[in-house]
């Protein structure tokens, strides 16, 4: 959980039972707070993300967390809180609140507004067989101009949708901050309950993490997404897009099928992440790490036009730096693109820092 700086134990003879142990654990607390900001530049202007972070409030393990984000066109705030350990349940507890607007008036003729809740519970199944159940309500608002394309315009209007989520995943890692030997698989689903708009979304990740020293360690991860719709062509603000951390070297959104100067998604996406890490690479400075990683992605098919199908493999290498700082972790990646389109958008530098209380 990281929760904590140093665990010590000690094993001792019970002087009331010499078939028994006693068993003293020291611990000491870590700081489990975090400031945190963010930011990307890249062709065409910058994302700037900051937000706090709470991972032991009132020393219970419950994490609080409320982030946004500001780009050119868009604005996204979240707030969550998790108690993985509800009354002593066993059973984890989670709510979100979020709220987001795009504004592509300019560019795509139209404008959308996202506001909602989400409500889940997990717990472990089987041995390192997690299961989540999430159930979630949203009010979502369309606005169009003249400019924008017919199919836009057909779906102006307001949406309200309650939606079941649930998130499979089997977690044979060693640990789960800074990994270095196993595998994750994770599949998740999103149905419709009530909606306006009866969209089917199914996602698939893997990772696979390998040591070959204390010095080196291989990684690669895998990611595919699709979403459908039952009754008509998926709504443009549920269509999927890479996301950022799974394709360095373009900016978030900017890739893939163009309607007019619009990005438009797509209905399938699938990346693949290959990385090589080089922990404590610094003699004398065990705080930071160098990796060096390729991805690749692709984004298809649309829905209401296959004439906008852009199925081109984008792919990028570069190095990527962590340096855990005495007032928070920094990392930055500078990225190079080796294959992309003429209407992509790249991102070649990208850094984050933040504080710890």
């Amino acid at each position: 959980l990281g929760i904590f700086r140093n665990v010590k134990s000690k094993i001792r003879d019970s002087s009331k039972n010499d078939q028994k142990k006693i068993v003293d654990i020291t611990v000491e607390e870590a700081p489990t707070g975090e400031v945190f900001a963010g930011a990307g530049t890249g062709t065409s202007g910058a994302t700037i993300s900051a937000g706090l972070k709470e991972n032991n409030y009132l020393g219970k393990g419950i994490k609080l967390s409320t982030n946004f984000t500001i780009s050119e066109d868009q604005l996204t705030g979240r707030f969550s809180i998790v108690n993985p350990n509800f009354r002593n349940s066993d059973r984890s507890l989670s709510t979100v609140l979020e709220s987001s607007n795009s504004d592509f008036l300019s560019t795509g003729g139209f404008k959308t507004s996202r506001t909602g809740f989400s409500v889940g519970t997990g717990f472990e199944q089987y041995s390192d067989l997690f299961v989540n159940f999430d159930l979630s309500a949203y009010y979502e608002k369309l606005e169009t101009t003249s400019t924008a394309s017919e199919h836009k315009k057909k779906q102006e209007g307001d949406y309200l949708e309650n939606l079941f989520k649930y998130n499979i995943v089997l977690n044979k890692l060693d640990q789960n901050f800074q990994p270095t030997e196993g595998y994750k698989f994770g599949f998740s689903q999103e149905l419709p309950i009530y909606s306006d708009d009866f969209s089917i979304s199914n996602t698939l990740n893997y990772g696979r993490y390998y040591s070959l020293s204390d010095n080196l360690i291989l990684s690669g991860k895998f990611f595919i997404k699709a979403v459908h719709s039952i009754d008509d062509n998926v709504r443009v603000s549920k269509r999927i897009y890479i996301p950022s951390s799974r394709l360095r070297g373009f900016e978030t959104g900017k890739i893939g099928p163009k309607d007019g100067d619009e990005y438009v998604g797509g209905n399938y996406a699938s990346a693949i992440n290959l990385n090589t890490t080089l922990p404590n690479i610094f003699q004398g400075n065990e705080n930071i790490d160098l990796s060096l990683f390729f991805d690749a992605a692709t984004l298809r098919e649309v829905d209401y036009d296959s004439s906008l199908e852009s199925s081109a493999i984008r792919s990028a290498t570069g190095v990527a730096v962590n340096w855990f700082t005495v007032i928070g972790p920094l990392s930055f990646s500078y990225s190079i693109p080796l294959s992309s389109e003429s209407s992509d958008k790249t991102e070649s530098f990208r850094f984050r820092i933040g504080t710890s209380f």
